[in-house]
């Protein structure tokens, strides 16, 4: 937010970024895409009113009336619409020059759909008021897991947080990353950052330069100066938990004996797919003993996973969903043993999502990436699910 306290919805803006979703009658740039010309584009809630509607890049603001309606809690485009849409016949297309084809049931029809790391052109932006009542999915607040690492926050002593996943945790699909207006940072930095904002930190960033991992900016990112916080993240795209935990040695080890760990988050899972509930349990309970080898009493979260394509028919909607019961299984026998650690709940807030949103409203790149939008409700329940905030 400005220092006026109001939202600023022509730029990346922390504040108004990590305002939860779930929380207020006001919500901040949400995403929609409009699939041919007469598409209604359903919100997380049936808005009353709707205050901005801008371009992907938010630069471009639209109006009321010329541009867009908004017609029972929906916004639909006007004949003459300047917004950006997607054609139905290159959203619904078999054509070979795409490198991926997803196949989706569209209305008991199966066909195949638009895949794009650049999807996020077609999306526009909202911000509404509403009063419909609706609950949406509100995370748990975790906070006495990690007691210590707040505890050493409020007294400004250095902390190292550590982000170990796959292409989510990596950030693929954020504009940062593809270099494109409003260059929203990856959800871990702006986790971090926020972080960083309320305790008045200076972020420093750990080059990790192994195959597959994310750049990181030269320069810390400077909130304040009562202490620092180590920022690591070797994450890699296309990891199952498998890779995660049989690169353990090379992609984790080296950075938690030189920095040591105070915060440990591990993000695996979307492309576990085809994985039983008994191997996805098996493995993730591996990674989490090579952690507490190393850091016997780090505090862990363990990020359950958005869930990919829910219209998707040929393997990349799987056993996902089923993952967070997992997780909360190995977070309480490990709680049982003593250990501080937690679930955050983004397979439950997407599929809270899911029942009023379609996921191409709120993908990166319509199979299993977040676009802008859904990276921030990403940072804002972990940041939720550990402060308590």
């Amino acid at each position: 937010m400005s220092i006026t306290g109001k939202p600023v919805l022509d730029k990346y803006d922390i504040e108004t970024w990590m305002a939860p979703v779930w929380k207020g009658p006001y919500v901040y740039n949400e995403s929609v895409m409009f699939v041919g010309r007469g598409d209604k584009a359903p919100l997380l809630y049936p808005a009353d009113r709707i205050i901005s509607i801008r371009s992907f890049d938010l630069k471009t603001e639209y109006k009321e009336g010329k541009d867009y309606n908004l017609v029972d809690g929906k916004v639909e485009l006007t004949e003459d619409s300047t917004i950006s849409f997607i054609p139905e016949e290159l959203y619904f297309s078999d054509n070979k020059e795409f490198p991926f084809q997803i196949k989706v049931m569209d209305r008991g029809e199966e066909k195949s759909i638009y895949f794009s790391e650049l999807i996020c052109k077609y999306q526009v932006f909202v911000t509404y008021a509403h009063s419909s009542g609706r609950k949406l999915f509100i995370p748990n607040d975790e906070s006495a897991k990690f007691a210590r690492l707040l505890k050493k926050l409020d007294a400004g002593k250095d902390v190292t947080l550590l982000f170990y996943g796959d292409s989510i945790t990596f950030g693929a699909s954020a504009t940062g990353m593809l270099g494109l207006e409003p260059h929203t940072p990856i959800w871990p930095r702006m986790f971090t950052h926020y972080l960083a904002k309320k305790y008045g930190y200076t972020v420093k960033y750990v080059s990790v330069d192994l195959p597959g991992t994310n750049a990181v900016p030269e320069e810390p990112a400077v909130f304040g100066t009562r202490g620092t916080i180590t920022y690591i993240n070797p994450a890699v795209g296309g990891w199952r938990i498998n890779d995660g935990v049989e690169k353990f040695d090379t992609y984790v080890k080296p950075f938690i004996e030189k920095y040591g760990c105070d915060f440990m988050l591990l993000a695996f899972g979307m492309n576990d797919a085809g994985n039983s509930l008994e191997t996805e349990k098996e493995l993730q309970k591996a990674a989490i003993e090579a952690v507490y080898g190393m850091v016997p009493d780090v505090e862990m979260l363990l990020l359950a996973t958005m869930v990919p394509n829910n219209e998707a028919v040929n393997g990349w909607y799987g056993n996902q969903y089923l993952f967070e019961g997992v997780f909360f299984e190995l977070a309480q026998e490990y709680t049982a043993l003593g250990k501080h650690i937690a679930v955050g709940q983004m397979t439950a807030m997407s599929l809270s999502m899911l029942e009023t949103k379609r996921f191409r409203d709120y993908t990166g790149n319509n199979i299993n990436h977040p676009n802008d939008f859904m990276s921030r409700v990403y940072a804002q329940v972990v940041y939720a699910t550990v402060t308590g905030e």
